[in-house]
């Protein structure tokens, strides 16, 4: 082999170990992202069943006192459902059958934002896992 033959190996080589070596940090971005999006969807169902279980309360000072903050708290949570985004690779990885979409409406729309990078999607679920459990400590402030 020739010097620019072996030089040119040595690059392929190089760029190859430097690619895996990015690609096992882009996995593990990923996957961290997904175990966010899959606590954040969990306490996102825990919220609907204790607003579900809040409505139901019909006591007229509850209802008084807390008719703003229940409606407050069903606005925050669809916005959060308008935000929510699926990690890529993930998509099937799991399912929200748990999620009953039968006594409410709105938009669960689990897109896919193929343009962001694994560390934004990282970022993007640490996001919406803060938005979701900021959400959950307002109606933990309401009692029955």
């Amino acid at each position: 082999m020739r010097l620019p033959q072996l030089l040119m190996l040595m690059l392929g080589i190089t760029a190859l170990l430097s690619a895996c070596g990015d690609t096992k940090q882009k996995n593990e971005d990923l996957q961290q992202a997904f175990e966010l999006h899959t606590e954040a969807v969990k306490i996102r169902q825990m919220t609907e069943d204790q607003m579900t279980q809040l409505q139901a309360n019909k006591d007229s000072l509850f209802v008084a006192t807390y008719t703003k903050d229940l409606q407050s708290i069903s606005q925050s949570l669809e916005a959060w459902d308008e935000q929510l985004v699926e990690v890529p690779g993930f998509e099937h990885d799991h399912d929200h059958s748990d999620h009953d979409h039968s006594d409410h409406d709105h938009h669960h729309h689990h897109d896919e934002q193929q343009d962001l990078t694994p560390k934004q999607h990282l970022e993007v679920q640490q996001h919406l896992l803060q938005e979701i459990q900021a959400i959950a400590e307002k109606i933990n402030t309401i009692k029955e």
